[in-house]
């Protein structure tokens, strides 16, 4: 059987996690083999760091971000140690016959960046060296929900974030998808293409939507 990657990106609380989750064991249920990644964890160690750094040196972890030497050692972490464990990581996967669903992916890190008023450091080297996944989903959620399920965030930073993705759901043709439907409809537009992507004819026969449901 072919083996995809699968991605799952968007706004903070627009339900990645619960979707990339509900993927991994819908599939695997069905009889496909998915492997499920949480691409965060790759990002974290050297996130602390600098969070860690900015409060040594008493400034804000955007301001240091910005800074020359902190990109030059994010270049250096990215390429030396993200970039080799996950590529490593789903090549490892290819070869024992597993699929991948990955819960957020480089796109969110772009979105980041650019939040901040950046780019990823060497973004474009990036890109190619990654692999290109099969399916992209990009999710979204109604503001009011966010804003509800996620009351540390503004809605100034709400609106910037979803502006954001959408641009980079338009510039890598990513597929977006609304979480304000009901499960049973995400899961079916999802799955539609997942199964295309697999090689297979796109219907949802195969797995019962009342088990997304429940």
């Amino acid at each position: 059987m072919k083996k995809i990657l699968l991605t799952l990106s968007g706004t903070h609380g627009s339900g990645k996690s619960t979707n990339a989750g509900r993927c991994y064991y819908l599939l695997n249920r069905s009889g496909y083999k998915f492997s499920y990644i949480r691409h965060q964890d790759l990002l974290d160690p050297f996130g602390f760091i600098v969070r860690r750094t900015a409060r040594i040196l008493h400034i804000e972890p955007n301001r240091l971000e910005k800074m020359k030497p902190t990109r030059v050692a994010w270049s250096l972490y990215l390429f030396f140690i993200y970039c080799p464990i996950l590529v490593g990581g789903i090549r490892l996967r290819y070869l024992f016959g597993y699929s991948v669903v990955s819960d957020r992916y480089l796109y969110d890190v772009m979105v980041g960046f650019r939040d901040n008023g950046m780019t990823v450091p060497s973004e474009s080297l990036l890109m190619r060296l990654l692999p290109r996944p099969d399916v992209s989903f990009v999710l979204d959620a109604p503001e009011q929900r966010i804003l509800v399920d996620r009351p540390e965030h503004s809605r100034d930073f709400i609106r910037k974030e979803k502006i954001l993705y959408r641009q980079v759901a338009d510039h890598f043709n990513l597929s977006r998808i609304s979480t304000s439907d009901p499960p049973s409809i995400v899961w079916s537009n999802m799955l539609s293409e997942i199964k295309v992507a697999l090689g297979e004819r796109a219907s949802v026969e195969r797995i019962p939507l009342q088990q997304v449901i429940g």
